[in-house]
């Protein structure tokens, strides 16, 4: 039989009636989780920074320091800790609360297993989606970085907010020179095309990131010329109003091209 957990993942649960805990601890046992039980909140905190868990279960009407609170310091402790509240009576302040503290569901006693269970299931549902993202991403940044093409984010002060590894193979220059070198963009182009690119750049962000390509020459770090085409890309979202902050783009080397 298959547990609803593969992973062995660490589950905070945070009662004052023993009897819950010990029937939660069963469960989740069985469900391939390890279960770490606690009846007072004092001790959570104090194990929790050695013993880091994916998921809390906590009764928010505890000795001392209430559910709400704990849960407040443990998310202060790891931001990623997914809370489920336990509570034998619900009021919209504790729901609201709740909600703000960023706790992802709530469990009124009594409650039922499949009721629990539902909560492991979403609480696993989220995760793969979370490891989903972050594989995407993960591919993403492998992309840009991997790129022949320079692609780059601009601001309006024409400083670099971004640059892929492709600088340094087109350039010449690394991505820290490029990102705090004072007016580096600008003095990579050629002085007789420096202009008419700065114009085009700035009726881009005045127009809310109009797209534009033009040939223009770069000048690589050793000196010789590199003909290249400029490409604006879109935003995907345009900003309210008439201007945008940056500008994302690509600059294609070409010289092979203009060569032959």
């Amino acid at each position: 039989m298959s547990t609803m957990n593969s992973t062995g993942d660490r589950v905070l649960v945070v009662d004052d009636d023993f009897t819950i805990c010990e029937f939660l601890g069963e469960i989740l046992k069985k469900e391939g989780y390890q279960p770490i039980i606690f009846t007072h909140p004092h001790d959570a905190l104090a194990v929790f920074e050695k013993k880091v868990a994916r998921l809390a279960f906590i009764d928010i009407n505890l000795p001392e320091i209430n559910g709400l609170e704990l849960a407040k310091k443990l998310k202060q402790e790891d931001p990623g800790l997914e809370v489920v509240f336990i509570t034998g009576y619900g009021t919209f302040d504790n729901a609201i609360e709740a909600i703000r503290i960023g706790a992802y569901d709530y469990l009124r006693k009594p409650f039922t297993l499949s009721e629990f269970n539902l909560c492991l299931k979403r609480y696993e549902e989220r995760k793969a989606l979370r490891e989903q993202i972050k594989l995407a991403e993960q591919r993403f940044f492998y992309l840009v970085q991997n790129s022949p093409l320079l692609i780059f984010v601009l601001r309006r002060d024409f400083q670099m907010e971004f640059v892929n590894d492709a600088c340094s193979m087109i350039l010449g220059y690394s991505k820290d020179e490029a990102l705090n070198t004072p007016g580096w963009f600008l003095d990579c182009i050629h002085f007789e095309d420096r202009q008419r690119i700065d114009s085009l750049f700035r009726s881009a962000f005045e127009s809310r990131g109009m797209p534009f390509s033009a040939e223009c020459r770069l000048l690589h770090k050793k000196g010789h010329l590199i003909n290249s085409i400029i490409r604006s890309i879109p935003p995907i979202r345009p900003e309210s109003g008439h201007e945008v902050e940056q500008l994302d783009g690509i600059i294609v080397d070409i010289t092979d091209r203009v060569l032959l």
